[in-house]
């Protein structure tokens, strides 16, 4: 045994000195299903082409941690390294962390998934009156809410409302299909969720992860805000590229929408959280949650089409969302996923039940697809599958998807009708709007400029496209939103304007209560 024990020892350190004392591997007696060092030099290369500050990544086997490291730096400019213990923002792998939540009180017996909302919060209420009856809490953790993707989501970002106040106004975001008629992505049911936990445990979701499941879990490094980051020693700044050249950005604040996206993590930490899920909610001998709540969160209750793309490039014969998963295959195997995204970071979770098989890549930079290249890159050689280098795929798709927009613009360009004029001196364009569900905005006239300002993240200059339709470019663009819209000015029998429309994620009238 002592004997053992000394190979063991020594095995480590040789590992440890090759990795400069940032990667930690597996007990001897777990198999390797990878080679860590042909991975280690892929990392850093592909890291490099994509021009990503920092990056760190930790992957688990068979209830251990195989491999942990961490590439480049914290902050752009500066020394100081990212390792296993740098924290990053994980966005929406918070979610599932939200269904957990209510999972340990649905084993407790004092929720069922299948509760209607309003049951327990009686002051919620959507556009559609069916919806709010009938809205169950199950509804709200698989995106079937019949709300536009990402529709309201400008009511958070860099926004002083509070969740209260949030809450209030979604009666006024009109849905775009049916209870339950298909996939859209929403992160303020998952808000929407928090509250039903708030409600039914008498604890804010912050203190309910905090001393339910971060604090049982071991995961010291992790908390449950971007207030935390600030100022932070471990944390990992977020990064983007302003006017051609990459920068320090600020964080964004998530707390009105802390159950959609709020976690801050190490991987390290994420480890623990991934054996956690892997063993169907059991870590070390300590129970979070029952066998059947964790099925029912890797169930699909929501089905996603396959694409063609999919389709060939990934295999792909089955997709959807389960109780704050992603559900897909990969060749065969079925996967268990979650990315998480927020202005300069972006993350992307992936667990293999049957490999007991999972791995976290975090990074500080925003837009970017290096941990889905990374991820798939590992799993073909987990699954023994013909090697690719998915880097140069995805750098090679970012590049056509660069040459469509091209494309797309010039489209845009020609359908413009030419030699047209506003209808209206632009200071006569200039006033206050509203919106029942977004509140007020502004057009001013700046050095003789017309401007939009919603938020400090929602403002930018228009150029006159034609008639009385303006082009919006964003000051501040967020990672997931075009840099450009169209806002078009309404007027009514008397020639004074009205109303404007403009989009944020979605279609947004705003109609005129000041101004000349």
């Amino acid at each position: 045994m002592k004997r053992e024990m000394m190979n063991g020892f020594r095995h480590a350190a040789v590992w440890a000195v090759l990795f400069c004392l940032s990667i930690l591997m597996a007990p001897a007696a777990v198999a390797q299903p990878l080679n860590l060092k042909g991975l280690d030099r892929y990392i850093e290369k592909a890291r490099q082409a994509w021009q990503i500050p920092g990056l760190s990544i930790a992957i688990v086997y068979r209830d251990s941690v195989l491999f942990a490291k961490g590439y480049g730096v914290r902050e752009l400019g500066k020394p100081e390294p990212v390792t296993p213990h740098t924290v990053f923002a994980i966005a929406s792998n918070s979610k599932a962390f939200t269904a957990a939540a209510l999972g340990m009180l649905v084993d407790e017996g004092k929720l069922s998934w299948d509760d209607r909302v309003v049951d327990h919060l009686p002051e919620f209420q959507l556009y559609d009156p069916f919806a709010t009856r009938d809205m169950r809490v199950r509804d709200l953790l698989c995106h079937r809410s019949g709300l536009p993707t990402f529709g309201g989501d400008h009511l958070w970002i860099a926004s002083t409302l509070d969740t209260r106040e949030i809450m209030r106004r979604l009666r006024y975001l009109k849905p775009s299909a049916p209870l339950r008629a298909r996939f859209q992505y929403q992160n303020l049911m998952f808000m929407v969720a928090g509250e039903v936990l708030r409600a039914v445990s008498g604890r804010s979701w912050a203190e309910f992860i905090q001393t339910r499941i971060l604090e049982p879990l071991g995961m010291k490094e992790s908390n449950t805000s971007i207030r935390f980051l600030k100022g932070h020693p471990q944390a990992a700044r977020a990064h983007e590229t302003v006017d051609g050249r990459i920068r320090v950005v600020p964080y964004d604040s998530v707390d009105a929408v802390a159950a959609a996206g709020a976690i801050n993590a190490s991987v390290l930490d994420m480890t623990r959280w991934m054996r956690l899920n892997l063993n169907m909610g059991e870590l070390e001998g300590k129970r979070l949650f029952s066998k059947r709540v964790a099925r029912e969160m890797q169930t699909i209750h929501t089905p996603i089409p396959v694409s063609e793309f999919e389709e060939r490039t990934y295999g792909r014969r089955f997709r959807g969302y389960g109780l704050g998963w992603n559900i897909s295959d990969y060749h065969g195997h079925k996967i268990v996923q979650h990315g998480g995204g927020l202005t300069g970071m972006i993350s992307l979770q992936t667990l293999v039940p049957e490999k007991q098989f999972g791995v976290m890549i975090m990074t500080n930079y925003s837009p970017n697809s290096l941990p889905r290249a990374l991820t798939y890159r590992i799993l073909d050689e987990l699954f023994g599958l013909p090697p690719r280098d998915w880097s140069q795929i995805f750098l090679q798709r970012q590049e056509k998807e660069k040459a469509a927009e091209r494309q797309r613009e010039k489209a845009l360009q020609e359908q413009r009708i030419q030699g047209t004029r506003p209808s209206l001196n632009l200071e006569q364009y200039v006033g206050i709007y509203s919106n029942p569900l977004s509140g007020e905005a502004r057009i001013e006239l700046d050095n003789g400029r017309l401007k939009f300002y919603y938020n400090p993240r929602h403002q930018g200059y228009l150029e006159h496209w034609h008639y009385d339709t303006f082009r919006l470019t964003w000051i501040n663009p967020i990672f997931d939103m075009p840099g450009k819209a169209f806002l078009t000015f309404y007027l009514d029998e008397s020639g004074r304007v009205v109303k404007l429309r403009t989009r944020f994620y979605h279609p947004i009238e705003f109609e005129r209560i000041g101004g000349r």
